[in-house]
């Protein structure tokens, strides 16, 4: 269960140009994670502005007939703050709550010397990384800021698992997405991998600063699993109330 929810949520979280130029407005978004046709997990996202900083952070929690055999709990945050008037990454943590061995997490980026002090599984990284390096939890903040600018060349450098890695994402045009607050108009874009293996694909609404409404991710041997926006509120709908619909409603 850990590694779907993981590789769905990690768009499969890149980077262009120079960090945060700017970020997209405050929000809370709920989505619901569909296995095999059960309802598997719910994550929770908020970002919340304070002072020229940002939190950015999710829940992640079994559900359903899923949770009678794992209880598991997964925690992710991007600490962001305004640094020379660019919005970079300070610290990022992922925390695991399950009987099974250690899989937390942790970077400390230090932006004047140009390295990361990364965490992964108890054993401990430094790396050299350029002004374009994020985490892969903050990413999706990236994508959202990129799409909302009109650029249509998305390439990042991620750290991920003590590792710098680039990720690349192809933008593949528009699609009409049914979630439960609402139909969208999505732009759809995929990661590129040279292992072709596993697929992630992302539908995200313009009308919502680029919001994933949907994520999906295949697996090796052809499984997949999603994530379908179930709740949003706070700025970035601008007004707009976004309610559950029912088989009544349809």
């Amino acid at each position: 269960m850990k590694k779907t929810i993981i590789a769905i949520l990690i768009y499969s979280p890149l980077f262009t140009s120079h960090v945060f130029a700017a970020f997209p407005p405050d929000f809370n978004a709920t989505y619901q994670l569909n296995k095999l046709g059960l309802n598997a997990a719910e994550a929770s996202f908020t970002l919340k502005e304070n002072n020229d900083s940002w939190l950015y952070r999710s829940v992640t929690k079994t559900k359903g007939f899923i949770s009678i055999f794992r209880k598991d709990k997964i925690i992710e945050e991007t600490l962001i703050k305004k640094i020379s008037g660019e919005n970079k990454p300070l610290n990022y943590k992922y925390i695991h709550n399950s009987k099974k061995k250690n899989r937390n997490r942790s970077i400390q980026f230090d932006w004047k010397n140009k390295i990361a002090n990364a965490t992964s599984k108890g054993i401990k990284y430094t790396l050299e990384i350029p002004d374009e390096a994020i985490d892969n939890f903050s990413l999706q903040l990236r994508i959202m800021h990129d799409l909302d600018d009109g650029k249509s060349r998305l390439e990042y450098q991620i750290i991920h698992k003590g590792q710098l890695k680039p990720y690349t994402f192809e933008i593949l045009g528009k699609e009409k997405i049914e979630t439960p607050v609402g139909n969208f108009y999505a732009t759809k874009i995929k990661r590129s991998r040279k292992n072709e293996t596993r697929t992630t694909i992302m539908w995200l609404s313009p009308e919502l600063h680029y919001l994933p409404v949907m994520i999906k991710h295949i697996e090796k041997d052809g499984t997949d699993f999603y994530l379908k926006l179930s709740q949003v509120s706070g700025p970035i709908t601008n007004g707009k109330q976004y309610n559950v619909t029912t088989d009544e409603d349809e």
